[in-house]
């Protein structure tokens, strides 16, 4: 019996040494690493993709009226500005004169080179359904008449221009009510016409150039834009 206990606490003995020098555990650690600062001076580097960029509208630094909404558009990730080329920049479409002219003597001040390019762009001022012009006046007044005992209104007959003796059958704003009204008369077995109105806007961009390693003036490129309601940042080739 003594020796049966004997060996019971051995045993134990051994569990115990055994648990006790166990190295194979890993250390639990509550400290948490934090990056070490940045010197004085020195701000941190902001992302394109982590500001809203907004449009032409908002009034730049020093203007007083409010600051409307901006809706953020994602860009790389790719830190700009700390390489050693430039990072080049377009900015806008701007419409008016003085929002362009003050853009770029904010962005002047902040070191960047700044290139104004113009270009013009055509955008669908309406869309115009309408019969092809008869030979006559008096054609065409018989056709309308025609029309109406089908039940189609709001119609007219053209006077002069390319369309002289046309018949339109409505000027419209949206292309799904054009479209509407084109089948209906397509029904009727007419060769209706649908056209494409559209205006021509004048439209100025910002080519930006930032010198390299610059990119406290990158982030405050950004900061300038977050102030802009239409006018939209986007980065390019430098030329």
């Amino acid at each position: 019996m003594l020796k049966i206990l004997f060996l019971f606490f051995l045993l134990l003995n051994a569990v115990y040494f055994y648990t006790q020098f166990d190295d194979t555990a890993e250390p639990v650690s509550s400290s948490v690493l934090k990056p070490p600062p940045l010197p004085q001076g020195v701000d941190t580097l902001v992302l394109l993709r982590e500001r809203g960029l907004g449009g032409e509208n908002a009034p730049l630094p020093g203007s007083s009226a409010g600051q409307p909404s901006v809706t953020p558009i994602d860009m790389s990730a790719k830190p700009l500005g700390l390489q050693g080329e430039s990072s080049c920049f377009t900015l806008g479409p701007f419409t008016r004169a003085d929002v362009v002219r003050r853009s770029a003597e904010t962005l002047a001040a902040l070191g960047v080179d700044v290139k104004h390019r113009e270009i013009s762009k055509r955008t669908p001022r309406g869309y115009w359904v309408y019969l092809p012009s008869s030979k006559s006046y008096q054609a065409a007044k018989r056709k309308v008449t025609e029309l109406q005992k089908k039940g189609l209104k709001d119609l007219y007959i053209m006077g002069k221009g390319g369309h002289q003796n046309a018949i339109s059958l409505g000027l419209f704003t949206r292309e799904s009510a054009a479209n509407s009204r084109f089948q209906q008369v397509k029904k009727l077995g007419l060769k209706a016409v649908l056209e494409i109105q559209y205006r021509t806007n004048k439209q100025t961009w910002l080519d930006l150039t930032v010198p390299g390693g610059q990119a406290v003036t990158v982030a405050n490129i950004t900061k300038m834009v977050s102030g802009l309601q239409r006018a939209k940042l986007g980065q390019s080739e430098c030329q």
